[in-house]
């Protein structure tokens, strides 16, 4: 594992997770409605977004208006120990529908895959993020640019953002106090294509 990375998630998740309660629901509401004008997000059916927990930013607000709205909600489900990273379709927030498992993370308690083909929008999660700097293109020519990001170390969204059809928006949401100087970027890591703060 990458040291610096390391370093850099340590020093976030405290900052994070620092922050009152007050404040994460104010920038979350900005977040949020950020989120939902945005025109990727408008024409979109099928939208894979993270059920946040800890001092995530709150998804709710996303999930419910995707939901009444007739769009399709699907969620992550992490397998330990696999390269893969399924999804599965959400009808409900309510905490009957779940599991509740280790830091109170929830996982459906049916699952309903969804191809990663028909997903049409990525809202991805982190503990940190950067500035695009000018990297390498993933075919190698020319330069591309891309928000680095850094997740909680065990690689799960590397391995699914990198299966996805191309050219699905793949976003993150976080709040401004996430934002580092630099972040090292490896080979097998995925960058971002946009990035939502409360500040931007």
């Amino acid at each position: 594992m990458n040291p610096e990375k390391v370093a850099i998630r340590k020093h976030v998740r405290a900052l994070r997770d620092a922050a009152l309660a007050e404040q994460h629901a104010a920038w979350t509401a900005l977040i949020c409605t950020k989120a939902l004008a945005l025109p990727a997000y408008q024409a979109a059916y099928t939208i894979h977004i993270f059920l946040s927990f800890q001092s995530e930013v709150d998804t709710r607000a996303i999930i419910e208006h995707a939901l009444a709205h007739g769009k399709r909600v699907v969620v992550p489900v992490f397998v330990k120990d696999s390269d893969e990273t399924p999804c599965t379709q959400i009808t409900s927030l309510d905490n009957d529908a779940f599991h509740f498992g280790k830091w109170n993370m929830r996982t459906p308690k049916v699952l309903r895959p969804v191809p990663l083909d028909e997903i049409d929008l990525v809202f991805a999660p982190m503990v940190a993020f950067a500035t695009p700097p000018l990297l390498p293109s993933p075919k190698g020519e020319g330069l591309g640019m891309g928000w680095p990001r850094i997740g909680y170390g065990a690689g799960y969204y590397d391995r699914f953002l990198a299966r996805l059809r191309p050219g699905v928006p793949k976003i993150g949401l976080a709040f401004g106090m996430q934002r580092v100087a630099s972040i090292p970027v490896e080979p097998h890591d995925v960058v971002l294509d946009d990035m939502l703060t409360e500040q931007s």
